[in-house]
């Protein structure tokens, strides 16, 4: 039901889970083989079962090289653990290492699933030692997102295993995963060929996950699309050791920009600016003199945090949402978690319209609209249907389309109308949220005249209304002006017309 499985977006092949709480846990009754399920014998979901979900997936990927090993092919094995329910087999080798070790289990079991990981990225390199691919194939291993501080104590004030805590030195990255502090950002990467790239060689160079579609189409001698940010690092992978023998000059980013959960980050050379909430002030950081990120200098440069607020404006772009035509497999996957007999969760609550003197929906229907978006079955009509979960919004794929939009509705005859109520979408976002509006009214659909009311609604998911004096019609027009985040789509849960 997604327009996002990786099938669909270039991969032959994709054999693990579509949602990361589905990979919670690694005893679900099924995981993913190109959108079917794909059953793991004797698991009841949490930690009960007989197949540890990542040895298929590693097992898979094994597979998958074997398969491939006479052709050029590119195998992405986005690793699991540790992740969720920090679970690994007691049989498994790597918890003979931890099992008596004077911990919490959590905290040997989360280490054992790191020795785990690290043997069998060693088991893949000896793979393709056996099928003598070493010398010709390149592998990239990194992390996703920076450490966290799990398994606190007073001891321990950063975690057990202190993830962003130098052992040697003491010294402190701030932050933990899902902040955009050096804690939740910085992490190492590591490349291997042994005939294309020296071993033991430490590089500084900054690169970030879209700098790996360039790098590798640089490497295969393929044409990188245009548009995009990546920059190619296989200069710097390669160092002195180009087959001409010659260093070539690396290309660096101009600066990285950040945004999740609400939080901004922009990086320039050492320098660096956060705004670590969306009501937060910004910071302002030297890197080369503060990793840690604890001495706060935008007092001190205004005119340096002032350029990279320029920087953060340039970067950000509006996110656009994908898309389900049918949740029902999603929601399904999810609860895989727990095990397919678990019920379904109860739905979050939501506001109901209040349907209080309006002229009755099933009354109306629509009789046009500027946009909507098919793909994402989010069509002018549900906001005439009388469920707050259901929503209209404009069209985002394969254009974005942009302000003004409109919705008219056909009460069925001429009436009197006095007013019009809107309830904002009800799923946890705000896209489309409508700001300014005009309302017109018109008794043959093609006369609209001049606005009946203007106005403005509030970043709010409460019912909201604008009444105006009496007026003849029977189509109302809807126009939105613009969005209450800034973007250019428009949406709705529901819209009425007060009248009789």
């Amino acid at each position: 039901g997604s327009t996002g499985v990786p099938e669909d977006h270039g991969f032959d092949l994709f054999v693990g889970y579509y949602d990361q709480v589905h990979a919670h846990s690694y005893y679900p009754p099924y995981i993913i083989e190109n959108s079917r399920e794909l059953k793991l014998a004797g698991n009841l979901g949490g930690s009960q079962g007989e197949t540890y979900s990542h040895y298929v997936i590693v097992d898979r990927a094994k597979q998958f090289i074997r398969d491939h090993q006479d052709e050029p092919f590119f195998c992405y094995l986005p690793i699991t653990p540790p992740h969720g329910i920090f679970d690994i087999p007691d049989e498994d080798a790597a918890w003979e290492i931890y099992q008596d070790k004077p911990w919490p289990e959590p905290a040997r079991r989360y280490a054992a699933m790191v020795t785990m990981v690290d043997r069998q990225v060693g088991e893949i390199v000896d793979l393709l030692e056996e099928l003598g691919l070493a010398e010709n194939t390149i592998v990239f291993f990194s992390g996703d997102n920076g450490g966290n501080d799990y398994f606190k104590s007073k001891e321990y004030p950063r975690g057990r295993h202190g993830a962003n805590v130098h052992p040697e030195t003491g010294e402190e990255f701030r932050g933990t995963k899902g902040t955009l502090y050096e804690g939740g950002l910085r992490i190492p990467a590591l490349a291997y060929c042994p005939n294309r790239i020296e071993g033991g060689r430490v590089s500084d160079h900054l690169w970030y996950f879209a700098d790996v579609m360039p790098t590798i189409a640089d490497i295969t001698g393929a044409k990188a699309p245009g548009g995009i940010d990546g920059i190619s690092f296989w200069n710097e992978l390669q160092g002195t050791s180009t087959r001409d023998g010659t260093s070539k000059k690396q290309e660096e980013h101009a600066y990285l920009y950040w945004e999740i959960g609400g939080q901004k980050a922009v990086r320039q050379q050492h320098m660096k600016a956060i705004q670590p909430g969306p009501k937060r002030d910004w910071e302002l950081y030297d890197l080369s003199k503060d990793i840690s990120e604890s001495n706060n200098i935008a007092a001190d440069f205004p005119s340096v945090l002032k350029a990279m607020l320029v920087l953060a404006d340039e970067a950000h772009s509006p996110a656009v949402e994908g898309t389900f035509s049918d949740t029902t497999l999603h929601e399904k996957d999810r609860r895989a978690k727990y095990g397919s007999t678990r019920p379904a969760p109860a739905l979050g609550k939501v506001t109901q319209f209040d349907q209080t003197g309006l002229i009755p929906q099933k009354e109306c229907k629509i009789a046009a609209v500027s946009s909507e978006s098919s793909a994402g079955s989010r069509l002018a009509k549900f906001t005439l249907d009388g469920n707050s979960r259901t929503h209209w919004h404009t069209e985002y794929l394969p254009e974005i389309q942009k302000h003004p939009h409109n919705v008219v509705i056909d009460l069925g005859r001429n009436r009197e109308v006095t007013g019009f109520r809107y309830l904002s979408r009800q799923d946890g976002g705000f896209n489309g949220g409508i700001a300014k509006y005009e309302i017109y009214v018109s008794t043959d659909g093609k006369d609209f005249g001049k606005p009946v009311a203007v106005g403005e609604f509030a970043r709010k998911r409460v019912n909201q209304q604008i009444v105006f004096s009496p007026h003849q019609a029977r189509y109302v027009k809807f126009l939105v002006l613009t969005e209450v985040n800034g973007g250019p789509w428009a949406s709705a849960a529901e819209i009425g017309v007060i009248g009789k």
